[in-house]
């Protein structure tokens, strides 16, 4: 009974924030339809209204699933959301200037924040104020992130944390080291150490806003190490780290940054670690929802989403000594898991000592 009446506060809590992101999103449309009216008619049908419901239903089914299986608990966190609920007015606030600079192609007015930082990091990503380069910036993201994805982001983001769960069976958390690479504000890393308060946890992000605002929401369980660097160039030792995530970042790299990435992932991982991919949906994934692949870089600045959205991830980590070794569908995010090769071969050596 215990469980029923939580999967009832559970589906009321979903619905209730579908509801109140959608109206958001629905606003932002409003606010902002002369640029919605100008995106080109994509090669691909947008998808319809009743397909867009039945994939979230289906993305919540599994998410409330992985609570049933014990891989972490109902996902129920109210003061959060109600400190983030009260960003509402500073996101309707900003999306007349978010069309404005649309209209215009304003993808360069970051008022010459972020010196020394890598070029392609320096715009407007989603033409949001700032890029992702100021204190008001992380303030906003993650109510625009859920106001986009029609509050389904954090269930998205949980089926990330699925792979390393089963990972972490049987380890001890005190012992092994997760690193978010691309942790922004620390949401996904929030929710692991709620889970996991014991596993050593590192953030890597290029924003020192971000990276701030993530060192104030991770303040539980063994602390969290902040790195403040690019992903293609982590000062991390070779071979130093167990498991690693990275959450819609790899859309927002240009093709050969994507590339050096991967090789760097590559690279810190101990060998039989894993890296958890979890980003955008790809062509050929959910031939229905391809009319949002079309449209989503043209509504919004995302320079390389396109490149991202025809690449071959499995060849581009194989090349790094990488297997593919699960991939799962969660609404509008691709889990894929990558398993560093090497951990068979090291057994048998220590074996043969």
């Amino acid at each position: 009974m215990a469980r029923t009446g939580e999967r009832w506060t559970y589906a009321a809590a979903q619905t209730a924030r579908v509801a109140f992101y959608g109206a958001h999103y629905l606003a932002a449309r409003v606010i902002a339809r002369d640029a919605f009216k100008s995106i080109e008619k994509p090669a691909h049908p947008i998808p319809a209204f009743g397909a867009m419901l039945k994939a979230m239903r289906a993305l919540f089914a599994q998410d409330w699933a992985n609570v049933e299986a014990g891989l972490y608990p109902a996902p129920f966190d109210w003061k959060r959301d109600m400190r983030r609920a009260m960003a509402s007015v500073n996101f309707l606030t900003d999306i007349p200037k978010v069309a404005e600079r649309r209209k215009r192609h304003g993808h360069s007015d970051v008022g010459g924040k972020g010196e020394g930082l890598p070029r392609y990091y320096r715009q407007n990503f989603h033409f949001q104020t700032d890029g992702y380069l100021s204190e008001n910036s992380a303030q906003l993201y993650d109510f625009q992130v859920e106001a986009l994805f029609g509050g389904t982001a954090d269930a998205m983001r949980r089926q990330a944390y699925v792979p390393l769960a089963r990972a972490l069976q049987g380890r001890d958390a005190k012992r092994t080291t997760l690193l978010d690479i691309g942790a922004g504000t620390g949401q996904f890393l929030r929710f692991v150490k709620s889970v996991q308060p014991q596993l050593k946890t590192i953030a890597l992000d290029l924003s020192e806003p971000y990276l701030a605002r993530a060192r104030r929401t991770l303040k539980t369980g063994v602390p969290t190490q902040f790195v403040e660097a690019a992903a293609e160039a982590m000062p991390l030792s070779d071979k130093s780290i167990d498991m690693a995530v990275s959450i819609f970042l790899f859309h927002e790299l240009p093709p050969k940054v994507r590339v050096s990435v991967a090789r760097e992932i590559a690279r810190v991982l101990k060998p039989g670690g894993i890296f958890v991919l979890a980003d955008t949906i790809q062509y050929g994934d959910v031939p229905e929802f391809e009319g949002l692949i079309d449209v989503f870089p043209e509504l919004l600045h995302e320079p390389y989403y396109s490149s991202f959205a025809k690449s071959d991830l499995d060849a581009m980590f194989a090349r790094n000594g990488m297997e593919r070794v699960e991939r799962d569908i969660a609404y509008l995010t691709k889990v894929t898991v990558f398993r560093k090769k090497g951990a068979v071969r090291a057994k048998r050596k220590r074996a043969a000592k």
